[in-house]
């Protein structure tokens, strides 16, 4: 890996970082609206659905972000 790979391996992991963000700040304007009672089943659905796309993009971040730690630990010259 030579420095411009680096560069975009840390500019995908900081891209990777605020797409989470977003879907986890959606999951918890869904779960912001739950009551005490049981939630309808389209909005159970919602949340769901939701919760997955949070996880995708946090399992996306969670790679990225190894890839990054693995080059910066190593040197970016030794990794990838």
């Amino acid at each position: 890996m030579n420095e411009t790979e680096f560069a975009k391996l840390h500019a995908s992991c900081v891209t990777a970082f605020e797409s989470y963000i977003v879907e986890a700040e959606k999951t918890s304007v869904l779960l912001a609206t739950c009551t005490a009672g049981p939630l309808p089943f389209a909005k159970r659905l919602m949340v769901m659905l939701q919760e997955n796309a949070e996880y995708k993009t946090y399992s996306l971040y969670v790679d990225t972000k190894r890839l990054l730690h693995d080059a910066a630990r190593l040197g970016y010259a030794f990794s990838g």
